[in-house]
């Protein structure tokens, strides 16, 4: 009787793993800063249709007196077209870095003079030193372990054979 071979094969699943966690992850953290992101467009909306008004108008926009909001406060609401311009992009990978990126913007020429406070008062809306950031990033930090991908692992694959 010739030897008969017994053979045990042992192999890794752990590359499969490693991508599957990396693709959940990416998803959970992208889906994270989009909550995020829409989050902050909210509270700067909300913000803006409750600041507090100046009670004397000051100039006459679209025919009608504009009553500005009062330094220190988010811009007042008159025509719409900040509160329209204020987008969020997408959460996406960063090229060839680790890491993803969205942002909440607008292309309105008065934002940054209302932001920063050039030749007014300031009235932040939409930068750090708005309540609506601040509150965001509250909201941020509590929600962070949403990112968190152990529940949704891949089983091990078996890897022993016996031949």
């Amino acid at each position: 009787m010739k030897g008969q071979l017994v053979k045990v094969t042992i192999t890794s699943s752990i590359d499969k793993q490693i991508a599957e966690s990396m693709k959940l992850y990416n998803h959970n953290a992208q889906r994270h800063l989009d909550r995020v992101a829409n989050h902050l467009r909210n509270h700067i909306l909300k913000n803006m249709k409750k600041t507090s008004k100046s009670p004397v108008a000051s100039k006459i926009v679209g025919g009608e007196p504009h009553y500005p909001s009062l330094p220190g406060n988010p811009p007042a609401i008159d025509t719409g077209r900040l509160l329209n311009s204020i987008h969020v992009t997408r959460a996406m990978p960063f090229p060839n870095q680790d890491g993803h990126s969205n942002s909440v913007s607008t292309n309105v020429w008065y934002a940054r003079k209302l932001e920063e406070g050039v030749g007014v008062g300031a009235r932040p809306f939409m930068g750090k030193s708005s309540r609506a950031f601040q509150d965001t990033e509250n909201y941020a930090n509590k929600i962070a372990s949403d990112i968190s991908i152990s529940k949704n692992l891949p089983k091990p694959a078996k890897g022993v054979k016996l031949r």
